[in-house]
């Protein structure tokens, strides 16, 4: 749970960087937007072969090579004076990032519960939930108060710390790893249909809640709001993400066989969300949207692994998560430039929210063919 809130959590934060490194650099959010396109290459590139370290390896070994990776080429964009080597740095920190990010932490999850795999993996997400609560005010808080490079190595400083809390006390040195076959390459899972169908319909599940989570808070401070106004509604669509995974993590386990039923049912709510943040005329209907969002949102990020193992054996469960990040690449490559693109030349994010919708819709309808998986 806290490897996924001080790793994955950290994308919710992106948004409120966007304005200061603009204003610093001189160039426009399409450009800025591009950085959130390395939390999906780099993970993309690598995970597959993440996932086979996982499969074998101790994850506090991971955990401690990530996090130390990551959080440095945090600290480090904070001093540079030049946008390349503050970009090359994101590449490198996208690199840590993977290390104790979903691929470990799910695969890990999946393993150690045999049979209550959905509590398992909700309660673990429940860390990025309690990073929208947590994070989103306090970098409000912190950029209102410090520059925005005094925030950013305040919190890679403070990552860090915890992180390295987390891998030496509550991981036994031991812990995960060591289940695959050496040398096993399961290549039976690239001409199962499920891994496309799961892989592609998370992918462009999952691409919408990044993408949004970038625009968020520019969207907000465009609608007139402040960026406290704008952590808060994030920390609401947080909480109800908390909310979500909770549901999930009670009844996922008993509704095993509609596993595919309820991942599109859960698009299907942020599908309504999205709908309502559009229409939105006042905080409180952006408040309620931003629950419909949270909570569709936060209870579909357990259904990626959850959806896996109903379909592929538990030996290969990180092998098929990790080969099934390079089809985020896509989405994720183009989505966040483009809203920033779409914004420069328009002043809005909103036509960018209704191709997101659309995209919702296809998620759902790839999640709804899949076949029935066998028990």
């Amino acid at each position: 749970m806290l490897c996924l809130c001080l790793g994955a959590g950290l994308i919710g934060v992106y948004g409120f960087f966007v304005q200061p490194l603009s204003d610093e650099f001189g160039v426009g959010a399409a450009v800025i937007n591009i950085g959130p396109a390395a939390l999906l290459l780099v993970p993309g590139i690598v995970s597959p072969f993440v996932g086979r370290l996982a499969d074998r390896m101790p994850v506090r070994r991971l955990v401690l090579i990530g996090a130390s990776v990551a959080m440095a080429s945090l600290f480090l964009i904070s001093q540079v004076s030049e946008l390349y080597l503050a970009a090359l740095l994101f590449m490198v920190f996208s690199f840590g990032l993977t290390f104790y990010g979903p691929v470990v932490v799910n695969g890990l999850m999946v393993r150690q519960y045999p049979g209550r795999e959905a509590r398992a993996v909700a309660v673990a997400a429940i860390g990025i939930s309690v990073a929208s609560v947590i994070l989103a005010p306090l970098m409000g808080f912190l950029l209102s108060t410090f520059t925005w490079r005094e925030a950013l190595a305040w919190l890679a400083a403070g990552v860090w710390c915890l992180l390295m809390l987390v891998s030496f006390v509550c991981l036994p040195a031991g812990t995960g790893g060591a289940v695959a076959t050496p040398g096993r390459a399961d290549t039976a899972i690239f001409r199962r249909r499920a891994f496309w169908l799961i892989g592609l319909g998370v992918a462009m599940g999952m691409s919408v809640t990044v993408v949004l989570a970038i625009i968020y808070p520019p969207h907000f401070v465009s609608q007139g709001y402040s960026l406290e106004q704008a952590g808060w509604f994030l920390a609401l669509a947080g909480f109800s993400g908390f909310l979500g995974k909770t549901c999930v993590a009670w009844v996922g386990d008993a509704g095993r066989p509609y596993a595919r039923w309820l991942a599109a049912a859960l698009l299907a709510l942020q599908l309504g969300g999205l709908a309502a943040l559009l229409q939105a005329q006042s905080a409180q209907g952006v408040a309620f949207a931003m629950v419909l969002l949270g909570s569709g949102a936060g209870a579909f990020l357990p259904m990626h692994p959850f959806l896996n193992s109903r379909y592929f054996d538990v030996d290969v469960i990180s092998q098929v998560i990790g080969s099934q990040m390079p089809l985020f690449l896509p989405f994720g490559l183009i989505g966040a430039p483009l809203a920033g693109y779409v914004f420069d030349q328009s002043g809005s994010y909103e036509p960018a929210m209704i191709g997101l919708a659309v995209m919702l819709a296809g998620a759902i309808g790839l999640l709804l063919a899949l076949p029935a998986a066998d028990d």
